[in-house]
């Protein structure tokens, strides 16, 4: 037999995952995976991560062997077929499966990409659920702790807002992300208490359901100094916007204070009882903005008339057509960029829906 043979006959030995880490629906995929590996009998490990390090989180998974590679809410455009196909190219090759389970838009080219491989890895794609509700129904579909994890990540992904557990799970990841940020500590090993304490347990693992807060008094803590000064921050941004009509919409820009997720701020600046400034009330936009220091856009709308994701593909970017994010770029002043990315979607309107024409 060839050693590609023997290789191929191993059993696997561990699960990797990969997920997102700035939201509660890629911690809680995360965090289901790491039941299926103990329902396994395999070792687990997690590398929580974000678009603009898939080339570090990709070269890491070739490093791998006898390991299911699970991929969790993260898409994948052309941006970063070559870093991916290269990592999990030579991951396989060492005795990896790969299993893809997310919800953003992908182009052709890199589903293509992907099932192409080696050992015909498994991605499953669904923009009706989010990230975590897919892995719950395609590794744990009897688990109830998984279950609830999934009905979690689909209020805060979705946006109902009306699970209050899932409210202080989303301002904790937030806390926790800032924090880890500011002082330059990894990320991932800052979220591993939370997404352990949630795969043991569930959502009793982080919340008390009798006191109605997080089980952590110093996070609690936390959430709650960071609820007070968000909303500052938020009214302050706001007050800073520039508002523009392209074709009978509203496009509204916004700079996003640092320590405030995009999520938030957009569900912040749907709420007219949010838009008023001096005594002048504005209406919601058709399509939001948010435009970080770093360059990075967020695409958020309060109706059916755009498309966020068509919005956020002109911008390098992709997502949902209610959610979606993109890249700008670097830059020195905020009026010029408003005017720019203006002209931009002046020129190019396919983020507006046919109704809308």
């Amino acid at each position: 037999m060839s050693k590609k043979g023997e290789a191929r006959g191993k059993k696997l030995t561990s699960v990797f995952s990969i997920s997102h880490d700035k939201d509660v629906d890629g911690l809680c995929a995360a965090a289901i995976v790491a039941r299926y590996a103990k329902q396994k009998n395999l070792e687990f490990d997690v590398l929580l991560t974000d678009y603009g390090s898939f080339e570090y989180a990709f070269s890491k998974v070739a490093g791998l062997r006898d390991t299911l590679i699970v991929v969790t809410d993260l898409g994948l455009d052309e941006n970063y077929l070559d870093a991916v196909e290269k990592g999990l190219s030579r991951a396989i090759s060492q005795n990896c499966r790969v299993v893809w389970l997310d919800h953003h838009e992908w182009s052709k080219e890199a589903i293509k990409t992907i099932i192409q491989l080696e050992r015909k890895p498994i991605v499953k794609i669904n923009h009706d659920f989010c990230a975590a509700e897919i892995v719950y129904k395609v590794l744990m579909p009897r688990d109830l702790i998984s279950g609830e994890l999934a009905a979690i990540a689909h209020d805060t992904d979705f946006n109902e807002r009306k699970i209050l557990a899932a409210n202080a799970l989303t301002d904790a990841v937030s806390v926790i992300r800032f924090s880890a940020i500011d002082k330059r500590h990894d990320i991932t090993d800052s979220l591993k208490p939370l997404l352990f304490a949630l795969s043991e347990n569930g959502i009793a693992g982080v919340w008390d359901s009798k006191r109605k807060k997080l089980r952590d008094n110093l996070l609690a803590k936390q959430v709650h100094h960071y609820r007070k000064d968000k909303a500052k921050k938020m009214k302050k941004a706001f007050a800073g916007h520039c508002d523009q009509e392209i074709k009978e919409l509203l496009v509204r820009i916004v700079e996003i204070p640092s320590g405030v997720t995009t999520t938030d701020f957009g569900t912040y600046l749907a709420n007219p009882d949010n838009l008023e400034i001096d005594g002048k009330k504005y209406k919601p936009a058709d399509l939001l903005i948010t435009l970080s220091q770093g360059g990075m856009l967020g695409f958020r709308r309060s109706g059916e008339k755009a498309l966020c994701n068509a919005a956020a593909k002109i911008f390098k970017g992709g997502g949902h057509p209610y959610a979606a994010g993109g890249e700008y770029g670097l830059y020195d002043d905020f009026g010029a960029v408003c005017a720019d990315i203006f002209n931009t979607l002046s020129k190019d309107t396919s983020w507006i829906t046919e109704e809308s024409g």
